[in-house]
């Protein structure tokens, strides 16, 4: 299984349609200059561990599965993706925009569009849903406006403009949801795993700070560690152990990123015996030290492109 990262995007990924990318942080794609509604070739499936991934259908049908569960999005609605999550494409008549954008980096976005956090999306999850097509039309035009600022020459202060815009897009976004828009998934054949899973991820979101362990999680279920596994797997193709793994990585990259403590202090939040096993524990997971993340991904990074010339 492949893991999708900033370097490792490139047009191909975006199966042959417009494809334009900042750094690899802000990434966006869509086929929406096509007269007709064209073919999109089938993608294999790739485990997205870093962005949060959105696209909008504006006709015709995306064939797709997310962490396990085949999805038809039409014509008007809306997928988000979030981190942690594998996606397959499958063959597929449409048209389409969508974007990506660091994990990190959309979490900042999202508290400075104050946001209410109660309607973040957590890592390991998945939202569709569908809108009027005057509520996706105003979406387009707001993409359009993120799209322009992608082909504008490098600038000082282009990337605070491109959070502007892409701001106001999720602002609008937010203020179209509502529960009559979500596109249930509930009533799927194999209701109580599905279920299980989504009981698993809630009660991981409330704990990942204290617990870490596979034990723990399947005894609040009141399953064996065995079965949570084996449930988690057909989801995410990851044990229960690797996806615990992920979820509390994910979240530690937002403090990181954050760069307003100091990792003992981070390490703390997050209830381990001490800084270096703390240190260990990220490195093993993502392959760098969270000093070596901070210098790589911090709130102060921003690239105000002056000097590349």
């Amino acid at each position: 299984m492949t893991t999708l990262k900033g370097d490792l995007i490139t047009e191909k990924d975006a199966l042959g349609v417009f494809f334009s990318s900042y750094e690899g942080k802000y990434v966006i794609m869509d086929n929406i200059d096509e007269k007709n509604v064209p073919i999109i070739q089938a993608r294999e499936e790739i485990y997205n561990a870093d962005y949060m991934y959105v696209t909008v259908v504006l006709r015709g049908t995306l064939h797709i599965i997310v962490g396990g569960t085949e999805l038809d999005v039409k014509a008007n609605e809306y997928l988000a993706v979030m981190p942690c999550m594998s996606v397959e494409v499958k063959e597929s008549k449409c048209i389409f925009f969508s974007f990506l954008t660091l994990s990190h980096l959309m979490g900042d976005i999202y508290t400075r569009t104050c946001v209410n956090k109660k309607l973040h999306f957590n890592a390991f999850k998945f939202r569709h849903m569908h809108f009027t097509p005057e509520q996706i039309s105003v979406l387009l035009d707001c993409y359009q406006r993120v799209k322009r600022e992608h082909l504008r020459e490098d600038y000082p202060m282009k990337e605070i403009a491109l959070r502007a815009y892409q701001s106001a897009y999720i602002a609008k976004f937010f203020s179209f949801v509502n529960n009559e828009n979500i596109i249930s998934y509930t009533t799927q054949r194999n209701k109580r795993q599905y279920e299980l899973f989504n009981s698993f991820i809630f009660l991981l979101n409330e704990k990942y700070k204290q617990e870490r362990s596979v034990f723990y999680y399947a005894q609040e279920l009141k399953i064996t560690p065995k079965y949570l596994s084996n449930v988690v797997q057909g989801f995410t193709k990851l044990t229960a152990s690797q996806v615990i793994d992920q979820y509390v990585a994910y979240s530690i990259k937002q403090h990181l990123y954050k760069n307003d403590q100091s990792i003992k202090a981070i390490s703390e939040i997050f209830n381990f015996p001490s800084q270096s096993f703390f240190g260990r524990y990220f490195k093993r997971i993502t392959g760098v030290s969270p000093h070596q993340y901070i210098k790589q991904h911090n709130i102060k990074s921003i690239n105000f492109a002056t000097d590349k010339r």
